[in-house]
């Protein structure tokens, strides 16, 4: 899990390498300033950034907004806790995660490990979106064969349905391959 720090406080990163060391987390990056940071997550991608909020160059409550609008990755924020609930109800909605401080590690590895789980879900519901996809738009090419057979050789949706498949099985190819193949000749 590749991970971005944005803070410019040198304890906060002290602190966060010592807690980060080792498992499935690779460090890839820490940078001081907002600015940086959006430089950054424009040359990769990471799975989760941190914002330690004040950084360098702004507040940070801006920068995790922005992120999540932009990228496909979990955001932490963490806050003073005089103003936590303030800011919390500014990026809540937006799916940025809060921390208020004084932070355990504990916490930072529980933020980390349901941003995580969420994302994995969030990744196979794109799978099985692009699964349906496919199947939808090999159904319209095998619809868009029948059809033309159908017409050109004026015969049932059944016989039209079998006649692809039976193409598909002799052939050794995908049945959209074959639709494919038949429409390739009749739009000729």
């Amino acid at each position: 899990m590749d991970i971005l720090i944005v803070s410019s406080s040198e304890k906060f990163n002290s602190f966060m390498s010592k807690i980060l060391t080792g498992g499935d987390f690779s460090l890839k990056d820490r940078v001081k300033s907002a600015s940086l940071a959006r430089r950054r997550l424009l040359e990769r991608g990471y799975d989760v950034v941190i914002i330690n909020t004040p950084v360098a160059d702004e507040f940070g409550v801006e920068l995790a907004s922005d992120i999540a609008e932009k990228y496909n990755c979990g955001i932490i924020l963490t806050l003073p806790s005089e103003i936590f609930d303030d800011v919390t109800e500014q990026v809540v909605d937006g799916g940025v995660l809060t921390i208020a401080r004084p932070i355990s590690a504990a916490a930072i590895m529980r933020g980390i490990r349901f941003l995580n789980g969420v994302q994995r879900k969030f990744k196979n519901v794109e799978k099985k979106a692009l699964t349906l996809e496919e199947k939808m738009d090999e159904i319209r090419v095998v619809n868009k064969a029948k059809w033309l057979l159908i017409q050109n050789k004026m015969i049932s949706e059944d016989e039209a349905h079998r006649l692809i498949g039976k193409q598909a099985m002799n052939s050794g190819i995908s049945r959209r391959a074959a639709a494919e193949m038949i429409i390739n000749k009749y739009e000729k």
